[in-house]
C-alpha cells in the first residue's frame, strides 16, 4: 500500500473520519441493542411482521446515524489545519455552536476527570490508519465471499432441471393464490439441500432434488408457499442489504445480533403468509417436520434450518401457542450489558457546563481573605481554543468579543465577589462588595474611585453578560443533575436486572442440577431394565430349550405308544389265533371219541 497517498491531507481526513466513525458505532450499537430488548420484550403477543418493521427501523435508524456521523466528523473538523487535540472530537457538540460551521468546545475538565474515555479516544486518533486498514481488509475479505456466494448462485441456476409438469401447474398457481405478478420458475437441483429463493427482478425457487417425489403434495405445497411468500415480500434484496451491513459493521456485535433477529422474524413472516393461503395450521408444521425428517435422512452439507440449534422447534411452538420466543440467558445478558455500558458512557462523556464559543467561563480558585482588594491574587486565566485555526478566509466576527476568565468567585469575606474579563482586548478585574465596586483594575493599572463613572457603562455591559452567563450556568447544572439522576435510575435498574439475571442463573442451576439428578435416576433405570431384560431373555431361552426338549419326549412318547399299540394288536392276534387251534384240536379229539 503506498502510504504517502494516505498521508495526503484530504486522504487523512476521511481515514480519521471513518476511523471515529467505527468508534462511534459501537455506543451507537449499544443504544440499538437495548431499544430492540425492549421491542422484544413489549411484543411478545404482537404479529412477527409487526416486529420484523420494528427491528428493520431500528437496523435503519442505527445505519443513518453511522452515515450522519461520518458526515458530520468529515465536514466539523479540519484535520488539515487543527490544532485541536484528537481528544477534543469526542467533546463536539453542534448544539452550543455560535457561528454556523464553528463547532463549540466543551472545557477540557471533562475529558480529565474521565481519562479512560480520553485513552480510547486518543488511541483511535493514533492508530487511525491501522485501524482503516484492517477494517478495510476485513470488509473486502467479506465482500469477496458475499460476491463469490452470489456467483456461485448464479452457477447453479445454470445447471438445474426443470420439474414435472403437473408441478409447474401447480407452483403457478400457488403463486396467482399468494398474489404474485412477476415471473417466477421452479426448479430442482442436487447441489442444494434446502429449498432457496434466487434472484430479484426473475426469481427461481430452488428445491432439493428428490424433495417433490419423496414428499406429499400437500407438505410440497406448503414449502412452496412459504418461499413464494419470499418473493413477494422482496426478501431477496432486503437481505443483500442485510448482509452489506453486516460486513460493514462485522466488528460490531448488536448489529449481527439484531440482523439475526430480523431473519427470523423474516422466516416468521413468510410462515404466516404461507398459513393464510394453505388456512391449515397441522399441514404446515407437518410439512415442516417431514421435511426436517426427509433432510436429516440425506447425507448432504450442514442444512440451513440447523445452523441455529432449536429452530424448527421455535418455530412450531410459535405457530401453535402464537405466541413469539422471549429473550434467552444469552440475550438478556447482551442487552443487560449494553445498559449498563451505555449509561457508564454516558456518565463519562456528558459534560458538565456547556457554553458557547466566544463565551466561555472557567471558574478560578476561591481568592483568599484579605481585607485589601488589591492584596487579593489574580486568577490564573484557562485560554480555552473556541474553533480550530483555518487558513481559509473567515466570516467577519462581531467588533465585540469578550472572555470572561472568572466569575463572581467568593472569598472568605461574604459578599466579595472578583471578576477577571477581557472584554475588546482590554482586561479588567472588578472587585464588588456588596454590589458595589470596591476595586477597579483595567490593564493591570488601578484605577481611582473618582474615574469609577468613566467605565461604568462598559463595566454595565460585563455585568450583564456575566449575569446571562451565570443564567446559562445555572440551568446547565440543572439539567446535568437532571441527567445524573436519570443515569442513577438507569444504573438502579441495570442492577435489578443484574440480580435478576444472577437469580435466574442460579434457578437455572437448580434445573440443571435437577435435570442431572433425573438424569442419572433414568440411566440408573435404564440399567436395570437392561438386565432385567438380560435375565428375562435368559429365562426365555431356558424354556425356550425345555419346551424343546419336552417337544422331542412328546414325540419319543407318540412312538412308543404306536409301538405299544403294534404290539398290542399282535398279541390279540396271537390269542386268537391260539383259541382257534386249541378249538380245533378239541373238536379232532371229540370225532376220534
Amino acid at each position: 500500500m503506498n502510504w504517502n497517498i494516505i498521508d495526503r491531507p484530504a486522504v487523512r481526513e476521511w481515514i480519521e473520519a471513518l476511523c471515529f466513525t467505527l468508534m462511534h458505532s459501537l455506543w451507537q450499537g449499544l443504544v440499538a441493542a437495548i431499544l430492540v430488548g425492549i421491542v422484544l420484550l413489549t411484543t411478545r403477543k404482537s404479529k412477527p411482521v409487526f416486529r420484523y418493521n420494528l427491528l428493520a427501523l431500528l437496523m435503519v435508524l442505527f445505519v443513518a446515524g453511522a452515515v450522519t456521523t461520518f458526515g458530520f466528523m468529515l465536514k466539523s473538523v479540519d484535520f488539515t489545519s487543527t490544532s485541536v487535540p484528537h481528544s477534543m472530537l469526542w467533546e463536539q457538540d453542534p448544539v452550543f455552536s455560535d457561528e454556523a460551521g464553528a463547532p463549540a468546545i466543551v472545557a477540557a475538565g471533562l475529558v480529565t476527570e474521565h481519562g479512560w474515555v480520553r485513552h480510547i479516544v486518543d488511541f483511535f486518533a493514533a492508530n487511525a490508519q491501522l485501524i482503516v486498514t484492517v477494517w478495510f481488509l476485513v470488509f473486502a475479505l467479506k465482500s469477496l465471499q458475499a460476491i463469490s456466494g452470489l456467483f456461485y448462485l448464479n452457477k447453479i441456476t445454470k445447471t438445474v432441471s426443470a420439474p414435472e409438469m403437473k408441478w409447474l401447474v401447480r407452483f403457478y398457481e400457488l403463486a396467482e393464490r399468494m398474489g404474485i405478478k412477476q415471473e417466477t420458475e421452479l426448479c430442482e437441483s442436487a447441489q442444494v439441500t434446502v429449498p432457496m429463493v434466487v434472484g430479484f427482478l426473475k426469481p427461481v425457487v430452488l428445491v432439493p432434488l428428490g424433495m417433490l417425489a419423496n414428499l406429499s403434495a400437500g407438505q410440497v405445497e406448503a414449502i412452496l408457499l412459504h418461499e413464494l411468500a419470499h418473493i413477494r415480500r422482496r426478501d431477496y434484496l432486503i437481505n443483500l442489504v442485510q448482509i452489506f451491513c453486516e460486513n460493514v459493521f462485522f466488528f460490531n456485535p448488536a448489529v449481527l445480533w439484531i440482523s439475526r433477529l430480523i431473519r427470523e422474524e423474516r422466516e416468521h413472516c413468510c410462515d404466516d403468509l404461507a398459513i393464510s393461503v394453505m388456512r391449515n395450521k397441522a399441514s404446515f408444521i407437518l410439512a415442516l417436520v417431514s421435511f426436517q425428517e426427509y433432510n436429516q435422512s440425506r447425507p448432504a452439507f450442514e442444512m440451513a434450518f440447523s445452523k441455529k440449534r432449536n429452530h424448527l422447534l421455535d418455530r412450531i411452538k410459535r405457530i401453535v401457542n402464537n405466541n413469539n420466543k422471549p429473550l434467552d440467558a444469552m440475550e438478556k445478558l447482551f442487552v443487560t450489558f449494553s445498559l449498563a455500558a451505555a449509561i457508564a458512557l454516558s456518565a463519562a462523556t456528558a459534560p458538565e457546563r456547556p457554553v458557547k464559543s466566544g463565551k466561555i467561563p472557567a471558574m478560578t480558585e476561591p481568592a483568599p481573605s484579605s481585607a485589601s482588594t488589591r492584596a487579593t491574587p489574580r486568577a490564573k486565566v484557562h485560554r480555552l481554543v473556541t474553533s480550530p485555526p483555518d487558513t481559509l478566509p473567515k466570516k467577519k466576527l462581531r467588533s465585540v468579543e469578550t472572555e470572561i476568565h472568572s466569575a463572581n468567585v467568593r472569598s472568605a469575606r461574604e459578599g466579595i465577589s472578583t471578576y477577571n474579563v477581557t472584554r475588546n482586548n482590554r482586561q479588567y478585574e472588578i472587585v464588588k462588595r456588596n454590589g458595589k465596586i470596591i476595586s477597579l483594575w483595567v490593564d493591570d493599572q488601578e484605577i481611582a474611585q473618582s474615574d469609577y463613572p468613566k467605565y461604568q457603562p462598559e463595566i454595565d455591559k460585563i455585568m450583564e453578560e456575566v449575569k446571562i452567563q451565570h443564567e446559562l450556568a445555572e440551568k446547565q447544572r440543572e439539567q446535568a443533575e437532571e441527567m445524573r439522576k436519570v443515569a442513577e435510575g438507569q444504573r438502579r435498574l441495570a442492577e435489578k436486572q443484574r440480580e435478576e439475571a444472577a437469580q435466574m442463573r442460579l434457578e437455572a442451576e437448580k434445573q440443571r442440577e435437577h435435570a442431572s439428578e433425573m438424569r442419572l435416576h433414568a440411566n440408573a433405570n435404564r440399567d436395570e431394565a437392561a438386565k432385567m431384560r438380560l435375565e428375562a431373555e435368559k429365562q426365555r431361552e431356558a424354556a425356550e430349550g425345555m419346551r424343546k426338549q419336552a417337544d422331542l419326549m412328546r414325540l419319543e412318547a407318540d412312538k412308543q405308544r404306536e409301538q405299544a399299540e403294534v404290539q398290542r394288536k399282535k398279541s390279540r392276534g396271537n390269542a386268537s389265533g391260539g383259541g382257534k387251534r386249541a378249538r380245533g384240536l378239541y373238536e379232532e379229539a371229540g370225532t376220534d371219541n
